[in-house]
C-alpha cells in the first residue's frame, strides 16, 4: 500500500515474548471474549499501558496497568514495551485534557480524544516509537474537562470524548485530579468515604441503584443540587431527594443509593 507516494511504514506490533505494551490507536475496544462481536467492557486509549496475561492468535488478554481491568484486545492496536520502557513512559506522560489533539506518528496523523496519555513535550517517545504534536493546546484545569464533555454520546464501555459511559466519566475526571478510580461504579463506591445525602458537595460521587438495590449508575456532583453524568449523553441534571430528575423526560431516571467523597 502506498501513502503519499511512499510505502506505508510497518508498525512494530506486540510480539509473542513481550509482556508489556501500550495502545497506539486513539481508542480501542477491550472485549469480554475473543471476538469482534463480543461485548465491549471498557477501552484502551492512546498511550495507556497494559500487562499481557495470555495470547490467543491475534487476541491479547490484557490487564490495564492504570485500573487493573482485564479483557481481550486485537493485537493490531498494541505495540510492545519492555518493563523499563513502561516505567520511563509512566514517569513522563500526562493526560490530554483537550477534546481532540492531533499528533504525528511514523504511520500518519492520529486524532486523540481527551483522556489519552501524551508526552509533556512537543516531541516524545513511547519506547522506540516517536510522536510529535502537530496541534496541541495544553490545559491542566481538570474542571474544564467536564465542561468539554457535555453532549458527548453515551457509549457502553466507553471512556473518552468520542463516547463514554457513567463510570468512564467519573474515572476520567478523577484521573485528571491524580486519583485512579476502579472502572466500574460499584467498585468506585467502595473506594470513597461514605457521606450522607445532605452533605453532598462539589466533586463528590453520587451512586444510583436498580430495583434490586444494586449500584448501576454514578454521577459527579457539581454542587449540592446538580450532577453531571452520562445518560444518553453527558448532561447536567438536578437532584430531587437524591434522585436524578430528567427535565426532558419529565421523570426520575435514577434512584439514589449512596454518596461518597474522594477528595
Amino acid at each position: 500500500m502506498y501513502f503519499y507516494g511512499r510505502i506505508n511504514p510497518v508498525m512494530k506490533l506486540l510480539i509473542n515474548q513481550q509482556k508489556y505494551g501500550f495502545c497506539h490507536a486513539p481508542v480501542c475496544a477491550v472485549r469480554q471474549t475473543t471476538s469482534d462481536t463480543s461485548e465491549m467492557v471498557t477501552q484502551l486509549v492512546f498511550g495507556e499501558t497494559f500487562e499481557v496475561i495470555t495470547q490467543e492468535n491475534h487476541w491479547i488478554h490484557i490487564q490495564n496497568l492504570s485500573d487493573g481491568y482485564e479483557g481481550f484486545v486485537d493485537r493490531r492496536h498494541l505495540i510492545g514495551l519492555s518493563e523499563k520502557e513502561v516505567q520511563r513512559w509512566h514517569d513522563q506522560r500526562n493526560i490530554s485534557l483537550t477534546f481532540v489533539s492531533i499528533i504525528e506518528s511514523s504511520w500518519g496523523n492520529l486524532h486523540l480524544p481527551a483522556g489519552s496519555f501524551v508526552g509533556s513535550e512537543e516531541g516524545f517517545n513511547i519506547g522506540q516509537e516517536q510522536f510529535t504534536f502537530s496541534e496541541f493546546r495544553k490545559n491542566r484545569q481538570a474542571a474544564n474537562i467536564l465542561q468539554c464533555m457535555i453532549n458527548v454520546p453515551y457509549l457502553w464501555g466507553g471512556k473518552t470524548s468520542f463516547g463514554i459511559d457513567c463510570s468512564g466519566l467519573s474515572q476520567l475526571y478523577f484521573k485528571t485530579l491524580g486519583i485512579n478510580l476502579p472502572r466500574d461504579a460499584k467498585d468506585q463506591q467502595r473506594l470513597g468515604t461514605p457521606i450522607e445525602f445532605k452533605e453532598i458537595q462539589q466533586d463528590d460521587l453520587v451512586f444510583f441503584q436498580n430495583v434490586s438495590g444494586n449500584i448501576t449508575h454514578v454521577a459527579i456532583a457539581l454542587n449540592a443540587t446538580e450532577v453531571i453524568h452520562a445518560s444518553g449523553r453527558v448532561r447536567i441534571d438536578p437532584l430531587i431527594d437524591g434522585n436524578i430528575w430528567n427535565e426532558e423526560l419529565q421523570e426520575i431516571t435514577h434512584s439514589f443509593h449512596s454518596a461518597c467523597r474522594m477528595l
